[in-house]
């Protein structure tokens, strides 16, 4: 009986989840094509046809989820703005409209909420700006709603200072996910294991603290 042609579909997605699972595990640029096939049970033959190059392939693990979580953040600082008309929206909650939707997507059961946590701080931390042209203008869009916001929250912050405490803000979210274990190795288990939703909980309310505070006359 002749083998049935495989679906390119099929090919294509295992090449994607072998590639997350591999980049979560190692980080991005340590996995070779060589390591993604093999997981993948597919050759480089087939990278090349449904991506082109390991960077394209990079490409497509991050927008596959970087949009539909940028989408969320946007829907959700909209649904909360028009909740508060009357008044500034609150830096916590511009801050859970940021981060919520990433948790969601950590907590969606793709991967191990740990091997995912670390999946997605390894997309901010390790590719930080790099991002593919596809989705620079979802970022642009994102990044000009909630700097606004919070300079509406905060009025004495500069856009300048806005953009980099949310930059900071991002980087504690990074290394809290791709780091929470080491924490908890080094601390000897004094830094407990609180589930994802209370980390992102602390997370929020550690980065208000900064983005809220008035700098000192120098």
């Amino acid at each position: 009986m002749a083998k049935t042609p495989e679906d390119p579909r099929g090919t294509r997605e295992r090449v994607l989840r072998s590639a997350e699972t591999l980049f979560a595990e190692r980080g991005f640029e340590i996995v070779s094509l060589r390591d993604i096939t093999g997981a993948a049970d597919a050759n480089v033959a087939a990278v090349n046809y449904h991506f082109g190059s390991k960077e394209k392939l990079i490409d497509a693990v991050i927008e596959r989820h970087v949009v539909p979580i940028n989408e969320e953040r946007v829907e959700l600082l909209n649904r909360f703005e028009a909740k508060w008309v009357e008044s500034p929206l609150p830096v916590d909650k511009v801050l859970k409209a940021f981060l919520w939707p990433m948790l969601r997507h950590i907590t969606s059961g793709e991967m191990s909420e740990e091997l995912f946590g670390k999946f997605m701080g390894r997309l901010i931390g390790e590719r930080g700006y790099r991002l593919p042209e596809s989705v620079r203008p979802l970022f642009r869009m994102m990044a000009a709603r909630f700097t606004s916001a919070l300079r509406r929250a905060v009025p004495q912050l500069s856009e300048e200072e806005a953009l980099w405490r949310m930059h900071f803000s991002f980087g504690v979210m990074s290394n809290t996910l791709t780091h929470g274990d080491t924490l908890r190795e080094i601390s000897g288990g004094r830094a407990g294991n609180p589930s994802i939703e209370k980390i992102f909980e602390e997370i929020i309310e550690f980065c208000a603290a900064g983005i809220e505070a008035v700098k000192k006359e120098s």
